[in-house]
């Protein structure tokens, strides 16, 4: 039984060249449409695989006898064998001309039911060797070190922009530590009591240490500490509205969202069942207790 309709195999896809930079990150998300048709593809066969487990699923619980078989209804079938057994042939004729429509269905479903049963064990094993034989598609058709490539590319203008952006950045900060440096040098003051005793001086720091991953100090003199709390603050975070436009761009390219899973057939070795786990097994009896509750005796003096 054809579960959905055969994906034509294409060639792997070829790496796009890379862009150029461009002045907005979502413009660096282009070019998908080899990526696309790959991911559009896994998704595809997701969906197969998917079916094809239901449909095990459904064959293993005949082959078990956990669902019960259906019974057929033989009202009509019933009937004619009385007549028949009768020998009233007169009587026979006349009923298999009114009801022979209904006899027939009920013996098609009567026939159904019956090959549905003996079919089961074959339909099982037609299943697991369709089901090994899309995890090897999955395996051979997707290509993860193009995807890298893919979105190394698409990563790539952000990377050098950000380059671009540190490097200003760490000028700008050795210039600052520098000139702190300078300044503590040119007036440091030792203090001193007149008896002699060290004495503490005025802190002239003017930078700060920065915490732990945060990108600035809180303290620079002269700046606002609520500026430098705010930029370690989106250091750490994401640019939320860039992050709707990327989706925004994946998705008019037609590459799917959500999880997509790669299964591998195994060795072929491999003697275990193929996972198929079912949402709703049967009850298991729980265990017969040896012996009954005990019996309290009480004793009248």
């Amino acid at each position: 039984m054809n579960l959905i309709p055969k994906i034509k195999k294409s060639a792997p896809p070829a790496a796009t060249s890379v862009p150029t930079i461009s002045n907005h990150p979502a413009d660096d998300i282009c070019d998908l449409e080899a990526l696309a048709a790959m991911l559009q593809q896994l998704q595809a066969r997701n969906q197969q695989y998917q079916r094809a487990v239901d449909a095990l699923i459904a064959a293993r619980r005949i082959v078990n006898g956990w669902d019960l078989k259906p019974e057929p209804e033989l009202v009509w079938s019933v009937r004619r064998d009385v007549l028949a057994a009768m020998g009233d042939q007169e009587a026979l004729a006349q009923f298999d001309r009114e009801h022979a429509q209904d006899i027939e269905a009920e013996q098609a479903v009567r026939q159904a039911a019956n090959q549905q049963a003996l079919e089961a064990p074959a339909r099982v094993k037609a299943l697991e060797q369709y089901i090994t034989d899309l995890a090897a598609e999955m395996v051979r058709d997707v290509d993860e070190g193009f995807i890298f490539e893919e979105m190394k590319r698409m990563v790539l203008p952000s990377a050098q922009r950000m380059l671009s952006a540190a490097r200003a950045f760490v000028q700008a900060w050795r210039e600052m530590k520098t000139v702190e440096m300078s300044l503590k040098s040119a007036f440091r003051l030792t203090h001193y009591s007149i008896q002699g005793d060290r004495r503490t001086g005025y802190d002239l720091t003017l930078v700060g240490k920065p915490n732990d991953d945060d990108l600035l100090p809180n303290l620079i003199e002269g700046l606002a500490y609520e500026d430098l709390v705010d930029l370690n603050q989106a250091f750490h975070g994401r640019d939320l509205e860039l992050s709707r436009q990327i989706s925004r761009r994946l998705d008019e390219a037609g590459v799917p969202s959500g999880l997509l899973r790669v299964y591998h057939p195994g060795a072929s070795n491999d003697q275990r069942q193929i996972y198929a786990p079912d949402p709703n097994p049967p009850r298991k009896r729980p265990p017969e207790v040896p012996f009954g509750p005990a019996t309290v005796v009480t004793i009248q003096t």
